[in-house]
């Protein structure tokens, strides 16, 4: 007989009631892992799960590790579900029930009461498993809700490139993040968050936003897409040292883009710049793209028109895009920074002297002309855009060629 390998998951199902099940989560007798999201179900979803167990159907099993934290188990699976219950059982909602009559949890007859908190639950318990392998069981055991790509990511935050994504850009006094907060507002959330802390980036659409940026930098602007690109290719790899630096090279672009438009026009409404920056899809795409320009026509190699295929990949190997082209190419720089502020800065006016205009129909003058779907993110997008910035008349040739009608906006 075979031996059985050695790191594959064992698994034990175990049994019991709802109201043990509520109470050691209540009293954190269970432990919740950074990579859960946070809890999201509206009303109409909870009541749907609540009057399911009153009425006895099955409700799918809770996902456990058998990992400990201070002798107690880790949830990989339920949250959602186990939040729901304890909500209901400490009459935050009532319920219809079979008389069709609104009921909280108090309200119920005592044999109701009793069925609820005595419904049995099955726990699927998991061994045997590594951090990369909770994270891609989370990933994929999903009984509820599915995960956004922003959530997909942020279960992904212990891999080398969403730590950097997060150390960079969305923790307080680490990285770029102080200083790209002056520009596009706060984008994350506190390096040591307070007990029962939810936040504020619903669905991390933020995380989704700056995980593209990176990307698009470190391995070209084709990646610079809101789909969630697979774990098992280049966001288990390694992120190497010198990768970092050059992608921080071009961050410091970005930033010095923005600042100085701040500085040649200040704004007069804040708030609508600030997330007008922060809109991936606004300007830093097309900035982003703009960076290896120079590499892109003199290296055609580089001209990455469909994303990199990371299944399977040999991610040993080094990418065909890199980062920071632009090193020890200072007029080439120059003339990206010009012309980019330059744009900006007479979007920004436009809207000043017109402060009825609306930033989307200013964009479609120039930036976004010619895009029927100014909402996906898409190479040809950004090369588009870029065209009609800096060179009217090669954007009129790609027009020819037809663009992306697709719409991957989880905004």
């Amino acid at each position: 007989m075979a031996a059985a390998r050695p790191n594959r998951i064992s698994k034990q199902n175990t049994s019991v009631p709802l109201v043990q099940l509520i109470q050691d989560y209540d009293q954190k007798r269970i432990i919740i892992p950074p990579h859960q999201r946070e809890f999201r179900w509206d009303l109409p979803r909870q009541e749907k799960f609540i009057q399911s167990i009153l009425k006895g159907y099955p409700i799918p099993s809770i996902l456990m590790s058998s990992r400990r934290v201070d002798h107690f188990p880790t949830l990989e699976d339920g949250r959602q579900r186990i939040t729901t219950a304890s909500r209901y059982r400490s009459n935050q909602f009532p319920v219809k029930g079979f008389d069709g009559q609104l009921r909280k949890y108090s309200e119920l007859s005592e044999i109701d009461r009793e069925r609820f908190d005595n419904e049995n639950v099955i726990i699927v318990t998991f061994s045997n498993a590594n951090d990369n392998d909770r994270i891609e069981i989370f990933d994929w055991h999903q009984n509820g809700m599915p995960l956004t790509p922003g959530e997909r990511y942020h279960a992904q935050h212990a891999t080398p490139l969403v730590r950097f994504v997060k150390e960079q850009l969305m923790t307080h006094g680490t990285g770029y993040h102080d200083r790209a907060a002056a520009i596009w507002g706060i984008r994350g959330d506190p390096a040591n968050p307070p007990e029962g802390f939810i936040s504020s980036d619903k669905g991390r659409k933020w995380l989704l936003s700056a995980t593209a940026l990176v990307l698009g930098l470190s391995f070209g602007p084709a990646n610079a897409t809101k789909k969630y690109i697979p774990a098992n290719g280049f966001m288990t790899a390694d992120f190497p040292l010198s990768k970092q630096r050059d992608v921080k090279k071009d961050l410091d672009r970005i930033l010095d883009i923005y600042e100085t438009v701040e500085a040649r026009l200040p704004s007069i409404r804040p708030t609508q710049w600030i997330n007008a920056y922060w809109d991936f899809g606004n300007f830093t795409g097309y900035i982003l793209y703009s960076l290896s320009f120079l590499s892109r026509e003199n290296h055609e190699s580089l001209s990455l028109d469909e994303p990199i295929d990371f299944e399977g990949a040999d991610t040993s190997k080094e990418a065909p895009y890199q980062p920071n082209s632009l090193e020890g190419e200072p007029e080439e720089w120059e003339r990206i920074k010009k012309g980019w502020v330059d744009y900006i800065v007479g979007v920004r006016r436009k809207l000043n002297e017109n402060p009825k205009k609306k930033l989307k129909d200013v964009l479609k003058e120039c930036l976004h002309k010619g895009i029927s779907a100014a909402r996906s993110w898409t190479n040809q997008r950004w090369k588009l855009g870029y065209f009609q910035v800096f060179d009217p008349s090669r954007a009129d040739e790609i027009l020819d060629t037809g663009s992306d009608d697709s719409d991957d906006s989880s905004e």
